[in-house]
């Protein structure tokens, strides 16, 4: 099964994350596709640091990537937590090898930013069926 899930990530150019805002809601946004991944227990993504989505990881956790194969009718949701990383390295390794449209002018380390996400369990749909993974 999990050959399965990392196809589809594979396929996909984006990626839906969500958050939970400073009232408690749920809020979504799409991003480009991982950045860097180890499995499918983690992820990393990049954003400028200065988002609203960056504000509410900070203040909470919680958080589930969406990837969706519309071509194939097949989802994967992972749920887990989301944190602003700090390891020099990794986010060195990222910003050297930056290529999506939301950096087209160029990386300013200053207000570049890598989210690493850590997933608990994945909940996958395929053929009309949904299987829940723990991770």
């Amino acid at each position: 099964m999990n050959k399965h899930i990392d196809a589809l990530i594979t396929r996909q150019e984006n990626a839906f994350l969500t958050s939970i805002d400073d009232a408690g809601y749920p809020t979504v946004k799409v991003v480009r596709s991982p950045r860097k991944r180890d499995g499918l227990k983690t992820m990393y993504f990049t954003t400028h640091n200065n988002t609203q989505m960056v504000k509410s990881y900070e203040a909470n956790q919680q958080a589930m990537v969406y990837f969706m194969d519309e071509a194939r009718f097949q989802t994967a949701s992972f749920y887990g937590t989301m944190t602003v990383e700090t390891d020099p390295i990794i986010i060195q390794e990222l910003m050297e090898t930056e290529n999506a449209p939301v950096f087209a002018k160029g990386v300013d380390p200053k207000t570049y930013c890598v989210l690493r996400f850590t997933a608990d369990k994945v909940k996958f749909f395929s053929n009309m069926t949904t299987e829940v993974i723990d991770l």
